[in-house]
C-alpha cells in the first residue's frame, strides 16, 4: 500500500528565505552605511592632517645655516672704527661722519632687485666719499615694495643694528633675497646670521619682537608717505630727490655725476 505524497501549494511561504527588509528599514541602513563612509573618511583626512602639521612642525624647527659672505665680516670695520656709525631719532641706520656735508637718504627694500642694484653700482662705489667723511648715507627699510613682503628682513637688519652690525647684516640680506626668497623672512635665518656676525643670539631674538622694532618699520612708512614716496629704491641727496629721476624732472646722475654732486657740494 503506497502512501500518497503530500503537496506543498505554490504559494506557501519559503521558510530559509529571508524576511524582506521595509522601505524604512532600507533607508536607516543606507543612512547607516553612509555615516560609517563619512567617519572612515573624516579619520583619512585627520591622519593625512597630522601627518602635514607633523612634517610643517620639523621643519619648521630644523635649524637653518644662513651664509654670509666672508668679504662682509670686515667690509665696514674702517669706516665704523673712526664712529661713522649710527641711527637717526627715528631709528634708522646710518654709515659716514655725522657731520658730513652730504646726506644721501635711500628708501629701500631688501627684497627689491633694483635696490640691490642700485647699492652695487652706487653705494658700494662712494665708499671713499664715507670713509674720508664727506657722505652720511641713511638706510630707510620699506616692507611693502620688492619681490614680496620683508617685514622679517627688516627686523633682522635693524636687531643686528642694535649690536652695531647693521651694515654687515644689511649685505647678507640682499644676498639671501636671492638665495632663499621670501624664507629669508624667517627669524631663523637671522639668529644663524647673527651668530656668524659674534652677535649675542639672546638679545637678538629677543630684539626681533620688540615693541620699538615695529615701531622702526611704522617711521620708514610714515616718512616714505610724508615725501611721496611709492618706489623702491628711491635716493634723496640732502632733501632733494635725485633718483628714479631728479626731483622737478630729468634724468637722474650716473655714477660719475653723483660723484661730482657730492664734490661740488663739500667744496661749497
Amino acid at each position: 500500500m503506497t502512501t500518497a505524497k503530500s503537496k506543498t501549494p505554490k504559494d506557501a511561504p519559503n521558510a530559509s528565505a529571508p524576511a524582506k527588509k521595509s522601505v524604512r528599514e532600507r533607508r536607516a541602513e543606507a543612512i547607516r552605511r553612509r555615516q560609517r563612509q563619512q567617519v572612515v573618511l573624516l579619520a583619512i583626512i585627520a591622519a593625512a592632517a597630522l601627518i602635514v602639521i607633523g612634517g610643517f612642525l620639523i621643519i619648521s624647527s630644523r635649524p637653518v645655516d644662513a651664509q654670509i659672505a666672508e668679504s662682509i665680516l670686515d667690509k665696514y670695520t674702517e669706516i665704523t672704527a673712526k664712529g661713522y656709525y649710527g641711527s637717526t631719532p627715528e631709528g634708522f641706520y646710518f654709515i659716514g661722519n655725522p657731520e658730513a656735508k652730504v646726506t644721501m637718504e635711500m628708501f629701500s627694500s631688501f627684497s627689491c632687485p633694483a635696490c640691490n642694484q642700485y647699492k652695487r653700482n652706487y653705494f658700494d662705489n662712494i665708499r671713499d666719499k664715507i670713509l674720508n667723511g664727506d657722505v652720511k648715507f641713511v638706510y630707510i627699510p620699506l616692507t611693502q615694495y620688492g619681490s614680496f613682503p620683508s617685514e622679517g628682513m627688516v627686523r633682522t637688519a635693524i636687531c643686528a643694528g642694535e649690536q652695531g652690525k647693521f651694515w654687515e647684516m644689511h649685505d647678507a640680506l640682499f644676498d639671501w633675497a636671492g638665495r632663499y626668497g621670501s624664507a629669508a623672512n624667517d627669524g631663523r635665518y637671522g639668529i644663524s646670521g647673527a651668530e656668524k656676525l659674534g652677535l649675542d643670539t639672546s638679545k637678538f631674538s629677543n630684539c626681533l619682537g620688540d615693541a620699538r622694532t615695529g615701531e622702526i618699520v611704522r617711521n620708514a612708512a610714515n616718512l616714505a608717505a610724508e615725501r611721496g614716496v611709492n618706489a623702491t629704491p628711491t635716493v634723496f641727496l640732502n632733501g632733494t630727490k635725485i633718483y628714479p629721476e631728479r626731483q622737478g624732472g630729468g634724468a637722474a646722475p650716473n655714477l660719475s655725476e653723483l660723484r661730482g654732486l657730492i664734490e661740488a657740494t663739500v667744496a661749497n
